[in-house]
């Protein structure tokens, strides 16, 4: 839950002022509300009540400021001749962005220039940033935490004990758009039910804005295929870890992934869902071992076959390092603050 007053008496010293636009529905808007409590940072929902030259911190998307990525680089270069900015970048720009990856890739760049320190939440993303938008600029980087249960009788690894799911039910959890990897599930679902293993799929979460085709263009050709497909819809937050725990076999399988929170959620579920490989995967498969599983195009067959096997294996174990915590990533980013100066 994010943080609503905007002058906090046990405020850290060493903690901007966050800055928090867009709605709290939104992920990186609610993250920075998260990081905001946690940090024991003031929170501004107005530009218009920052003082000049205080010290902000903006955690951002280009979608969030504008509705151009040109407009969004404005929007943080006038703040930053105002105020001493810090910023993370999230949806970091890459190729697989298609038609608009140039101009993302050059807004990022102009943002990085402007403000006085930057992070990203993986080294996969500061290589993209190195190498797209601010050759030779130089962050820090803060990874995601993960959200885990306080108590240790809803530790994910606890309550998985007794509760496996037995139906052959694929989930692939987040927004629906194309690239997040929903039509390569299906085919590997068909390939699969072709075996003789009945699986299917369910799709937790809606198209992503603009994207309302591509929900019905996957259920379309999933019945063409002979594949159940089940789209649920946004899942609220209080139901989201049970819906996470509910299916046999979790997939995350965008080929554009930078910094995944839908990752992040399957594992605070307690679940080690099959990635796709890539930089940032192994990155996180070597921060968190034993929390999810690699595949490839060639391997998400038999990796999925397996897992239905082995229910088991879709699970971490309890004493898996899920680190870090929130309270890590809130000290971290304070160290950071206090080394920008």
């Amino acid at each position: 839950m994010l943080r609503p007053a905007s002058h906090l008496r046990d405020t850290h010293p060493a903690a901007p002022h966050h800055l928090l636009l867009g709605p709290d529905t939104h992920g990186v808007t609610r993250y920075a509300g998260e990081v905001a409590g946690a940090a024991r940072a003031p929170v501004v929902r107005d530009v218009a009540e920052l003082v000049p030259g205080a010290a902000v911190h903006l955690h951002l998307t280009d979608r969030l400021l504008g509705r151009e990525p040109r407009d969004a680089a404005a929007v943080v270069e006038q703040l930053a001749r105002r105020v001493r900015l810090t910023v993370t970048l999230h949806d970091v720009p890459q190729p697989t962005d298609g038609p608009v990856f140039a101009a993302r890739a050059e807004a990022y760049g102009r943002i990085v220039r402007a403000s006085h320190a930057w992070a990203t939440n993986s080294w996969h993303e500061h290589a993209l940033v190195d190498r797209w938008s601010a050759s030779g600029a130089r962050g820090t980087v803060i990874p995601l935490p993960v959200p885990v249960p306080e108590s240790l009788d809803t530790h994910p690894g606890r309550a998985a004990v007794g509760s496996v799911p037995t139906d052959p039910v694929v989930g692939v959890f987040g927004f629906v758009y194309p690239g997040k990897g929903h039509r390569q599930v299906v085919r590997a679902v068909a390939a699969l039910r072709r075996a003789g293993t009945m699986a299917s799929v369910r799709v937790l979460g809606d198209a992503a804005p603009g994207h309302a085709d591509e929900v019905e263009t996957l259920v379309r050709t999933s019945r063409a295929r002979g594949v159940p497909v089940e789209v649920t819809g946004r899942v609220p937050e209080g139901d989201l870890v049970a819906a996470l725990r509910d299916v046999a076999v979790g997939v995350t399988a965008h080929r554009n992934v930078s910094a995944s929170g839908s990752l992040n959620s399957w594992i605070a579920a307690g679940r080690r869902p099959l990635v796709r490989d890539g930089s940032y995967a192994r990155e996180m498969a070597a921060l968190r071992p034993g929390t999810l599983t690699l595949f490839d195009d060639a391997t998400l067959v038999p990796c999925l076959d397996a897992a239905l096997r082995s229910p088991t294996s879709t699970w971490t174990s309890p004493a898996a390092d899920l680190g870090p915590r929130l309270e890590d990533t809130a000290a971290a980013y304070r160290a950071w603050w206090a080394s920008v100066g």
